[in-house]
């Protein structure tokens, strides 16, 4: 990968359709009340290295949680979902496989997929909202290389790996006795199934590599970082090669936001006010890429203090209201 190429077209020659039945993990919230009489369903996919709690995370009592602004605040309906291949949602082969109103709301690869969804079947939404986005692929070299990606199995085999407490147990009494004598008191067989993932899914290397790819040092909590670290999920071979496959014209023409860190590394290079010309930020930049989407009902959000995690940092509910705040101000509030 460099620079200002796009190693999708390099690497990529010719596309094939693969189909297939797949189980999609969801999460559906809706609002306590009952007097919500015209309710508006946003449908939200994650990104890279994340899983569907991306966007509801437990973390300090839910404070990060965009579920719990939207449905208690907006009195949003929620569906989140497991993207293919990634948390409880089926795990296909790594390389090929991989009515009320309703807005799609993304994160990175989860608001590339939703650009190509917009773009292909315009009907389907009444609203997009892209986070952790641009249409510049010039600096995501810069996040792989930084990802440093690894095996998932072999990462964190407890987790992404068939590597049992059973096991476990058996390995160390052969090679570790004291090690033996020090965990028999833990019950393993309440370690979480592993998922068992083959070859071809990766992982970011560790915490580390977690902090420079999605935060903005000092505008997060350290202990988030640490529940980024025990649960990030994989990305495939056959996503990372096709990141660069969006087309450049977009057919949609409904109410569109664009929302990013102004020190998003993938897609603004750590700066999205550094454009080069005479645009105001790399995230406003996208409204070429909406030729039918009328100015008014375009908007750019660069999000101060905040890296490519946006749900991550301290200021994250602010961002929260300003997503809401947009769609309803394009009637497209829940009511």
């Amino acid at each position: 990968m460099q620079q200002g190429r796009n190693f999708t077209d390099l690497a990529i020659v010719g596309y094939g359709t693969t189909s297939g039945t797949y189980n999609i993990s969801t999460q559906f919230c809706m609002p306590d009340s009952s007097n919500v009489t015209a309710p508006t369903v946003q449908v939200l996919t994650h990104g890279i290295g994340f899983d569907k709690t991306y966007w509801d995370s437990p973390y300090a009592g839910y404070n990060y949680s965009y579920v719990n602004t939207a449905v208690d605040q907006f009195k949003y309906c929620i569906l989140s979902l497991d993207r293919l291949g990634v948390g409880n949602s089926s795990h296909g082969e790594p390389l090929n496989e991989i009515q009320s109103k309703v807005v799609h709301v993304g994160h990175s690869f989860g608001s590339a997929q939703t650009y190509s969804l917009a773009n292909l079947y315009p009907e389907l939404t009444d609203g997009i909202i892209l986070t952790g986005f641009s249409m510049n692929a010039s600096f995501v070299p810069f996040f792989a290389a930084g990802a440093n990606f690894q095996q998932a199995n072999l990462n964190q085999p407890l987790r992404l790996s068939n590597i049992t407490g059973q096991r476990i147990q058996t390995l160390l009494s052969m090679y570790a006795d004291p090690l033996v004598d020090y965990i028999a008191p833990i019950d393993l067989s309440t370690i979480a199934a592993p998922q068992m993932l083959p070859n071809g899914y990766l992982v970011s290397s560790n915490a580390e590599a977690n902090k420079y790819l999605f935060l903005k040092p000092k505008f997060y909590d350290a202990g988030i970082l640490t529940l980024a670290e025990a649960t990030k999920q994989p990305v495939t071979l056959g996503e990372l090669l096709t990141l660069g496959s969006l087309v450049m014209m977009n057919n949609y023409n409904g109410p569109t936001m664009v929302i990013t860190g102004d020190s998003d590394l993938p897609y603004c290079g750590g700066d999205c006010l550094a454009t080069g010309v005479a645009a105001t930020s790399i995230p406003a930049m996208v409204k070429m890429n909406f030729p039918n989407v009328s100015d008014g009902n375009f908007s750019a959000v660069v999000k101060p203090n905040t890296g490519h995690g946006i749900n991550f940092h301290y200021n994250a509910t602010g961002a929260y209201n300003v997503i809401n705040d947009f769609l309803g101000s394009k009637g497209l509030a829940s009511s």
